[in-house]
């Protein structure tokens, strides 16, 4: 029984770094989402320059250019993110039953345990009613 207490600590341990690394994960999701938002507001205020000056329309094709080449990146960076997110729920789900698993283990031995314990108990009070009856009848 004690190897089960044993195992459910690290299956609750590796539950926890589990949750962590999903934590993490979601937090650079969200910092990726930021500096899309950014860059897309870089990008408006670029465009609007370009409307109002000669010089900057004629700059900003090379830097439509490089603002689509660093979109695409942030995005193929999101989707690598988002994969891992899924991956780390499902073995967070995973995790979940084993740790169940080893509650439910621990729990049906206790319960075993009390039935033992239950049945030795009626077994000695068996036991003193016989020999109490033994001496009054003898």
């Amino acid at each position: 029984m004690k190897s089960l207490h044993t195992l459910l600590k690290i299956a609750r341990s590796d539950l926890e770094t589990l949750r962590r690394a999903l934590a993490d994960q979601i937090a650079k999701d969200v910092s990726v989402q930021d500096r899309i938002l950014g860059h897309e507001q870089t990008l408006r205020n670029e465009q609007m320059l370009a409307q109002r000056d000669y010089e900057s329309a004629r700059a900003y094709g090379g830097y439509a250019v490089a603002a689509i080449a660093l979109r695409k990146a942030l995005d193929a960076e999101r989707v690598l993110i988002n994969q891992e997110i899924e991956r780390l729920r499902t073995l967070i789900a995973e995790a979940h039953v084993e740790v169940r698993k080893f509650e439910r283990l621990l729990e049906l031995e206790a319960e075993r345990q009390k039935a033992a314990a239950a049945k030795r108990e009626n077994a000695e009070l068996d036991e003193l009613a016989t020999q109490r009856a033994a001496r009054s009848g003898g």
